[in-house]
Order: structure tokens, then C-alpha cells, then sequence
């Protein structure tokens, strides 16, 4: 084996794979591909009910894992693009009921729908992040559901500057924000001249 690669021309060989790549077919090293790349959006209605049938195995993996295991999975939030960064969320029974009505309901709309034109809410969304919690069926995070979840005091003007920033810095770590949750607008800090 290493009489056959010792000579060889590495950067002929990134040349001749970067065209099947270009093409829009997966790297070698990742013949899945990416998690990701369902998130940039499909050409038809067929690729898109794929990628549903992808979420419904899914799904039975964690039911078989929740059955079989004493610790529940978990899941990232953010996309592969965010790597290092991660929001890891378990995965419960609630968890999986609510994609699968979420997917129930985008492959009734796919179903009706002629072309990718047609599709309201099982259409793609801009952003890959807001488009994976939507798939996870998770919602953005409410301000009054992290308070009370987090049992953090808002009452006054400090307590609420303080659960603000929280807050805001939880948001930026699930990845709903590229804002720097420190210098962001604050409704609780005073204003300063």
C-alpha cells in the first residue's frame, strides 16, 4: 500500500475530487454528507419527503433507544456549522410526539402541494439553525418560560437585568442569536447617556 501511495500528487488528487464536489456530490471522507445540507433546501417535492421518511427513522431510533436504555438521548440544537458550539436538548417521549405531528403536518402540505412554490410552513427556512429547532420541534425560547423554568427573580430592575442576560446568553448558546448577549439591548439596564 505505501508503494502506492508514496508518489503520489496530492494536489492532483484535490483537483479531481474537488470537481464531483462541485457537482454537489459528497466528499469520500463523508459519502453521507452532512446533516446540514437537508437544511439548504430541495429542488422537489420527493426530495423533501425523503428527508421526512430520514426524521420518522430517526424518531424510531430514539423510541428504541427510550425503551431499551435507562438514559434518555440527546440531540444538538445547532448545526454542524457551529461546531465547537452545541445546545444539547434531551430526547423524551414529548419530544418525539411533537416532530412526529410536525412531521404529520409538512408531509400533509407536501402532499398537496404541486411544486415547492406552494408550501407555506413545511417550506425550508433561511436560516439553517432556526430551520433545525423547527425540525426538532423546538420553539424559540420564551423570556417568561426561561424565568420560570430557571426560577430566576425579574421583579426589579437588577433581578430583571441579570434574568435578561441569561436570557439572552441562552439564546445565543441554543443558537437563535449571533449577538453578544452581554452588549445586546438590555429592556431591565439603564439607559445611559
Amino acid at each position: 500500500m505505501h508503494q502506492l501511495t508514496k508518489d503520489a500528487d496530492l494536489d492532483a488528487l484535490d483537483v479531481v475530487l474537488g470537481e464531483p464536489r462541485a457537482a454537489g456530490w459528497p466528499a469520500p471522507e463523508d459519502p453521507e454528507g452532512s446533516d446540514d445540507e437537508e437544511f439548504s433546501g430541495r429542488a422537489s417535492v420527493a426530495e423533501r419527503l425523503v428527508d421526512e421518511v430520514g426524521w420518522i427513522r430517526q424518531c424510531a431510533d430514539w423510541v428504541d433507544h427510550l425503551d431499551r436504555e435507562s438514559y434518555p438521548p440527546a440531540v444538538n440544537l445547532r448545526s454542524e456549522a457551529d461546531f465547537p458550539d452545541r445546545a444539547n436538548v434531551v430526547v423524551d417521549s414529548a419530544r418525539v410526539s411533537a416532530i412526529l405531528r410536525r412531521i404529520a403536518f409538512d408531509v400533509d402540505e407536501l402532499a398537496r402541494a404541486r411544486s415547492l412554490e406552494d408550501l407555506t410552513d413545511a417550506c425550508v427556512g433561511d436560516d439553517p439553525r432556526a430551520e433545525r429547532r423547527r425540525r426538532l420541534a423546538e420553539p424559540d425560547l420564551e423570556y417568561a418560560e426561561f424565568t420560570h423554568r430557571k426560577n430566576l427573580p425579574w421583579r426589579s430592575t437588577q433581578q430583571g437585568e441579570a434574568a435578561w442576560d441569561a436570557y439572552q446568553a441562552e439564546r445565543h448558546h441554543r443558537g437563535e442569536t449571533d449577538q453578544d448577549p452581554y452588549t445586546a439591548y438590555n429592556p431591565f439596564r439603564p439607559r445611559r447617556a
